[in-house]
């Protein structure tokens, strides 16, 4: 019977060391991770909560710092089961070059479910690869989340702090001696309610009645709105949230009669997703569209701070657009509730 080979083993093991120093480099050097312009990561306060609990959900996008974010808005998503709370932005971070923006939204569970949570989109502008003066409009969507809402009487399994049945307390008051006068009591008291109501409602109507309608154009209105808020003089009192609440709903409304949309109704990332898609419009009206409103909410929602100057260029920057945007035969103003087809 032949010896068994004694330089085997020691053959291997020279194989194995020459395949770990060729593997050793592709191991140790790796591709270094690309960092994406913008991203966005969802987060929950609590996956698992109780009938009236408050859950915190935050979108968190982080992005280069010539590309603007709009507020998204994910209330949609929690139309079954969750009562809207508040909402708000975070002070911006700046991280590894780029801007970290965190948007909460606060709501209460109010009905037993398992949830799972779609993805919420989030409306943008970054810079054209060929002209950078030249924003792009963008969709980024928002990961999807679950959360999952139990009874209170689930939390302790088995009730084992039920008390025993008080004893009988006696009926106190026998009231029902009295009822026919306390129903007529009642009846008088609303005949004199309805009839004091009728004589308020009669002047209001006599009032209105003789007031003239007044007859504006769109444009019309929305300038002549444009100066009475300025004449409240919110700017120089510092109301600056009521000053862009107000100057907001102007704008949307004059949106409203200009593209025949419920402006007034829609979120802002609405309005610019609808914007985005009219290729008949100038690019100068789409770009005033989707700067200005996320300007207002970033003021109205976010308490993002302002300064005098800012807010009377904002006014300014409403008024040229109105003026800009007239149709030269103003009859083709048309309010609807619908977007134009």
């Amino acid at each position: 019977m032949p010896e068994p080979r004694k330089d085997i083993p020691m053959n291997l093991m020279k194989l194995l060391t020459l395949l770990g120093l060729i593997l050793a480099p592709s191991l140790a050097i790796g591709n270094p991770a690309t960092q994406s312009p913008i991203a966005a990561e969802t987060h929950v306060s609590q996956r698992q909560v109780t009938i009236g609990d408050i859950v915190t959900y935050s979108i968190i996008v982080r992005h280069d710092p010539n590309i603007q974010v709009s507020p998204p808005d994910p209330t949609p998503l929690f139309e079954k089961g969750f009562e809207y709370v508040d909402r708000g932005i975070d002070e911006p971070r700046k991280i590894n070059g780029q801007i970290e923006e965190t948007f909460w939204f606060k709501f209460r569970a109010d009905a037993v479910g398992f949830y799972n949570l779609k993805q919420a989109p989030i409306q943008f502008t970054a810079p054209a690869p060929d002209n950078p003066s030249q924003p792009l409009p963008g969709i980024l969507q928002a990961p999807e989340a679950v959360i999952e809402v139990r009874s209170v009487l689930l939390l302790d399994g088995e009730a084992n702090d039920i008390k025993d049945i008080k004893p009988i307390i006696g009926a106190g008051w026998d009231w029902l001696k009295y009822l026919n006068w306390i129903l007529l009591g009642l009846a008088a008291m609303g005949a004199a309610g309805g009839f004091l109501w009728w004589l308020t409602r009669r002047e209001k109507t006599d009032t209105l009645s003789s007031a003239p309608a007044p007859d504006l154009k769109p444009h019309e209105m929305a300038l002549e709105e444009l100066d009475q808020l300025l004449a409240r003089q919110l700017i120089e009192s510092g109301q600056f949230r009521e000053h862009y609440f107000d100057l907001s709903e102007i704008f949307r409304r004059y949106l409203e009669a200009l593209l025949s949309i419920p402006a007034p109704d829609w979120t802002t990332e609405e309005i610019g997703a609808y914007v985005s898609g009219q290729a008949k419009l100038e690019a100068s009206v789409r770009q005033t569209i989707l700067s200005l409103l996320p300007a207002t909410d970033r003021v109205k929602f976010a308490k993002a701070p302002v300064d005098m100057n800012t807010a009377r260029q904002h006014v300014e920057a409403v008024r040229d657009f109105i003026i800009a945007t007239t149709p030269k035969n103003t009859s083709k103003f048309q309010v609807s509730s619908q977007p134009a087809v």
